[in-house]
């Protein structure tokens, strides 16, 4: 038996929360994960883990999810929805539900992870939803220890909103706006660092309202990042400028083919938005950060075999 409180968790099979509820388990923590039911899917059996059937819109599940439990860790979220409808309801009014649901169940502590686009809610419906969600969480936790973490960019193998990144890069290709934004500058955790983080938020002892930004690398440029890929990959990287009119119209034309029915994609009119408005930075330097070179060799590391046999155009060698 442990005396560790139950560590209630939504978001649990999604990318950080996968890492998350592994270390959780590892750690000796009694956890109770939410994960909706999916075709073809297998939840992982790890011990001290409780998995319950449901998602944010599930009474039952929620109920059930918080019961007992003296620390929530939520994970859950959209970071694509069609409308800024879709992306209010799920990223904003479910979570001031579900911190409400929380506080009348007596849980000690609710651990809100928000993102760094929420400083700045005017940008995109996104970065609204998030700032929605933090003013929610605020004012429904009561007398319950509420800890907000905005997270800035997230990094790490297998997260399909970079995908399309990593292959460039181990390609020997950056794509990455043009025009000021080039210039600009943002914060970035690793995967596993952004679950250690969330793991020592949730054991602290908390009280009241506080807010923190994290990150493993606080200050770096588009440039730092095509040099890190330079020295994992041991050859140059040629970094593709986009002018920021062509990824505005990109970014619309993302928007138009998810209202004709195709589904929402990551780079949206709204991401195009968000990456060209100025400097995205944390404000809190985490210790013993996963240097940013092991970061991106764990990235590009699936795409190096089928780079090796295509051009820097995405045509196959001969």
């Amino acid at each position: 038996m442990t005396d560790r409180p139950l560590i209630a968790l939504t978001g649990a099979t999604g990318f950080v929360g996968k890492i998350l509820v592994a270390d959780l388990a590892r750690g000796g923590w009694p956890v109770r994960a939410l994960a909706r039911a999916a075709p073809g899917r297998t939840l992982p059996s790890l011990d001290g883990v409780e998995w319950i059937s449901g998602d944010l819109a599930s009474d039952d599940a929620l109920c059930a999810l918080v019961r007992g439990a003296g620390v929530v860790i939520h994970l859950a979220g959209a970071t694509k929805a069609k409308d800024a409808a879709t992306f209010h309801e799920i990223n904003a009014a479910r979570t001031g539900d579900l911190v409400s649901r929380a506080q009348a169940a007596g849980v000690s502590h609710f651990v809100h992870v928000s993102s760094l686009t929420a400083l700045r809610p005017e940008v995109s419906a996104y970065a609204s939803s998030k700032a929605s969600s933090e003013n929610l969480a605020i004012r429904n936790a009561g007398s319950m220890a509420l800890t907000i973490v905005r997270a800035p960019a997230v990094l790490g193998p297998e997260d399909d909103a970079t995908r399309a990144l990593f292959s460039a890069l181990a390609r020997g290709i950056l794509p990455s706006p043009g025009g000021a934004a080039a210039d600009y500058r943002f914060s970035m955790i690793d995967v596993m660092d952004a679950s250690r983080c969330l793991l020592g938020y949730a054991a602290a002892p908390a009280s009241g309202v506080r807010s923190i930004a994290p990150a493993g690398h606080l200050n770096l440029s588009w440039q730092d990042v095509a040099q890190s890929a330079e020295r994992v990959l041991q050859r140059p990287v040629r970094r593709i400028v986009m002018p920021p009119l062509l990824m505005k119209v990109a970014g619309h034309a993302a928007d138009l083919a998810a209202k004709l029915n195709g589904p929402p994609q990551v780079f949206s009119g709204g991401k195009v938005k968000e990456l060209l408005s100025g400097d995205w930075l944390a404000d809190t330097q985490i210790q013993d950060a996963i240097p940013l070179d092991e970061t991106l060799k764990r990235c590009i590391a699936p795409f190096q075999r089928s780079a090796r046999n295509t051009n820097e155009y995405g045509k196959r060698r001969a």
